[in-house]
Formats: C-alpha cells, sequence, structure tokens
C-alpha cells in the first residue's frame, strides 16, 4: 500500500476516522523503518484523540500488527473498554507471559474481552481464574474454543463454588478432568447433575475416588490459613459429602496441616478431637494402633501417619 506520508499528518485534508484506519493498515505491512517511525508518531497522537471512535477504529486496525512501540500499546490497553476489549481479543503482539501479568490491572470489562480468546495459553486462563470476577469467569467457562486446564477449573470452583450458574457453565464443557468433575457434582442444578453422569460415567468415577493434584491444591487453599475450628468444620462437610478420603488427609498433612489429620480422625473414628490430639502425641503407642483400627485406617496410611504424628512430635 502506498501511502502518503505528508497526507498521513494533513488532518486538514484527511478525516481524523479514515487517517486512523489508513495509519492501521500501513501499520499492518512490513515498511521501511523511517517510515514506520513516522507513522507510528501519528498513531500515538490519534491514540490520545479526544474522539473515542478514532482511538477505537485506530486500536481495532492495530490488532492485527505483530509489533507495536511499548508506549503506544500501554495507551491502548489502558484505554476505555471499547478500545482495549477488541484489540487484546485478538492482538498477538504479547507473549503468554506478558498477557498473564496484565489480566490483574485490567477493568473487569477488558478480561471479559480476553477470556473470549480461543488460543489462552494455561498462565493467561489460570490469571483470569484468579482475578477476574463472575463476568469474566463464566465467559471463560462457556470458552468452548479453549482448554480449561485442571488448575484453572479447580480455582474457579475454589471461588465460585456456590455460583449455581457457574458451576452449570462448567458442568456443559465436555473437557472436565474426572477430578474437577466430582468436586462440582453436588453444586450443579439437577438437570446439569444428570448430564454429568451420563457424560462422564459419575458412578465409577466416585467409586474409584478420582483426586488427583489439581484437587489437592484446591483443597489446600481452603485450609491454608484456616483456623482448627474452620478446619474441622470443612472436614466434616467433606465427610458428609463422602469426599473424605485417607489420601486426601495424608495430603493435607505432608503439606503441613496437622489440624486437617486430628479432625478426620476424630470424626473417622468418633472420638473427641483432643483426644485424638493426645494419641497423636505417641505417648501411648498401643493407643495408636486402637485409634488406627478405630479410624478404618488401612495398613497402607497407617505407618504414614506414624510418620506425621511423630514428626509432629519432634516439630513441638
Amino acid at each position: 500500500m502506498v501511502l502518503s506520508l505528508r497526507n498521513l499528518v494533513d488532518t486538514t485534508s484527511i478525516e481524523k476516522i479514515v487517517l486512523a484506519k489508513r495509519v492501521g493498515q500501513f501499520l499492518v505491512g512490513d515498511q521501511a523503518d523511517v517510515e514506520r517511525r513516522t507513522v507510528e508518531n501519528v498513531a500515538r497522537v490519534l491514540a490520545q484523540d479526544v474522539s473515542a471512535h478514532v482511538r477505537e477504529v485506530l486500536a481495532f486496525e492495530l490488532r492485527r500488527c505483530k509489533q507495536l512501540p511499548r508506549d503506544l500499546l500501554d495507551k491502548i490497553i489502558k484505554d476505555i473498554e471499547a478500545v482495549s476489549g477488541p484489540f487484546l481479543e485478538a492482538t498477538s503482539v504479547f507473549s503468554n507471559e506478558e498477557l498473564a501479568g496484565l489480566v490483574p490491572d485490567l477493568e473487569e470489562g477488558v478480561r471479559t474481552w480476553l477470556a473470549r480468546r480461543p488460543d489462552l495459553h494455561e498462565d493467561v486462563t489460570m490469571a483470569l481464574a484468579k482475578s477476574g470476577q463472575e463476568p469474566c469467569v463464566i465467559t471463560l467457562v462457556r470458552n468452548d474454543r479453549l482448554t480449561l486446564g485442571e488448575q484453572a477449573c479447580g480455582l474457579v470452583v475454589s471461588r465460585f463454588g456456590s455460583n449455581r450458574l457457574m458451576m452449570d457453565q462448567m458442568s456443559v464443557r465436555s473437557d472436565l478432568p474426572l477430578s474437577i468433575v466430582n468436586m462440582i457434582i453436588d453444586k450443579v442444578s439437577d438437570h446439569c447433575r444428570k448430564t454429568l453422569v451420563t457424560h462422564y460415567d459419575i458412578e465409577k468415577a466416585m467409586a474409584e475416588t478420582v483426586v488427583d493434584a489439581s484437587m489437592y491444591e484446591v483443597l489446600w487453599q481452603e485450609v491454608e490459613k484456616a483456623t482448627p475450628a474452620d478446619i474441622h468444620v470443612f472436614v466434616a462437610e467433606l465427610r458428609a459429602q463422602h469426599r473424605l478420603t485417607h489420601e486426601i488427609t495424608l495430603q493435607m498433612a505432608k503439606r503441613g496441616n496437622i489440624h486437617f489429620l486430628e479432625s478426620a480422625l476424630a470424626l473417622e473414628a468418633g472420638l473427641p478431637k483432643a483426644r485424638v490430639q493426645d494419641i497423636l502425641r505417641l505417648t501411648d503407642p498401643p493407643a495408636f494402633v486402637r485409634l488406627m483400627k478405630m479410624a478404618n485406617v488401612s495398613q497402607k496410611y497407617a505407618p504414614k501417619f506414624l510418620g506425621l504424628a511423630k514428626g509432629a512430635v519432634t516439630h513441638h
């Protein structure tokens, strides 16, 4: 495209809206450095125009550029949603790491535009799941053109597990890990629960108690900084939902939460938590053996729980 640089800067002869379009089209191509710098300067002026429509047209055209000056990019992404949203939905100028780094500081409406992209890297979906509010995250969950990783799904469940609409939207995805299916099965509507049972063969999945690292991470976020009393309530809820397993108890205790182990054993054995705490001090070894039997702890897990108890005693 042959473009007269004299006309580019002569806004008296060209309407600014047309100029913005032509500037964007010019910068999409491979141009000589001197000409490109000149037109980039024109773009900088247009990016500060008082007319939002001028800035919208400029950003829309620039979305196809493979490279842009950082100051011009900053001006666009910090502009109003109508300018920055469509640009971020399509631009390829940012690396995955850079795009993820932008997310916390974006306006919620702009995050929602970003969540529509079909090519989001796991780092970006994690950032959106962590920083986004309901409009952004539900858009992310509805985006069936991308694959949501286990960690991102787990974070959504952790933050929005009580949001029935969000959980229903998640349940209709066809790519959910079984650990996430198990987590949301009791959080969705009856209709969506039937869909999950049919699509993912939930009965088999529940029988096998599918639990993996992503689920442990989500559970850990719930209990990491909780008080012992809150942890006991949380463990009781897991048990009531038939989700409390010795493996979960082991994983939480291994990460440093001995209160989780105490509560789990107390509930499974039907003993007061204070009594279990006394037993785990290991001053009476036969009492520990009896506790393992009362809590139906298998030979696979009893030695591991003993090791954790010894570690806690040594630590204290």
